[in-house]
């Protein structure tokens, strides 16, 4: 009995750090399908921004680390937090980037960052949810979502690779029915993610029975 306040403590900084990972990771959604980024002025950082709030709290978590579904351990904290850090300097750097490549004015750094994009991203991205399952801050099976998630987007980002521009079919339509279905399963991931975080946020804050 004498730990229960410590343990109320606990659960309750891990419900509010998963309510808030959740609901930031909802509305990035939100915000990328109703303000279409990239035709409505800063939607897409406002989206980016949304999305690597969550990454950090997910990562870190709230008041002395309650609810970091990596345990706060280095590497996958770290891992995760580098994630957020990398995809809104990614959408800062993207319009400069596209006219720096467009014009032949990128220099050597803006060069390297466009080909090691996605590279970096994967590598940190495997890294934060093998961490994120190996942790099992997060109740099984739900530890290992995260990493279905980014095997699904990963597959389908292959797939827009390869077979974009090596079909019979037209190549443009090729393109826009992978990019389209790229951008539905990164959509449909996050959104999985923030209601699963809703949803364990609300278990998380349920008196433990006896």
């Amino acid at each position: 009995m004498a730990d229960s306040p410590i343990l109320a403590r606990v659960h309750s900084g891990t419900t509010r750090a998963w309510f808030t990972g959740g609901a930031l990771l909802l509305a990035s959604v939100v915000v990328g399908a109703s303000l279409q980024p990239g035709f409505v002025p800063g939607s897409g950082i406002l989206r980016t921004a949304l999305l690597s709030a969550a990454l950090l709290v997910f990562a870190v978590g709230l008041r002395g680390g309650a609810g970091s579904v990596t345990a706060r351990r280095p590497l996958g904290t770290i891992a995760l937090a580098g994630l957020a850090v990398w995809l809104l300097l990614g959408e800062v750097l993207q319009d400069t980037l596209t006219t720096a490549l467009s014009d032949g004015s990128a220099t050597t750094g803006l060069l390297v960052f466009a080909y090691a994009d996605a590279a970096v991203q994967f590598l940190l991205a495997i890294i934060a949810v093998v961490q994120i399952g190996r942790a099992r801050v997060v109740p099984a099976p739900w530890n290992w979502v995260p990493a279905w998630a980014v095997g699904a987007v990963t597959a389908s980002w292959l797939l827009s690779q390869l077979f974009a521009g090596g079909t019979s079919i037209d190549p443009m339509l090729v393109t826009v029915v992978l990019l389209s279905l790229d951008g539905l399963l990164r959509m449909g991931s996050a959104a999985l993610l923030g209601v699963l975080a809703l949803v364990l946020a609300d278990r998380a804050g349920r008196p433990p029975r006896d």
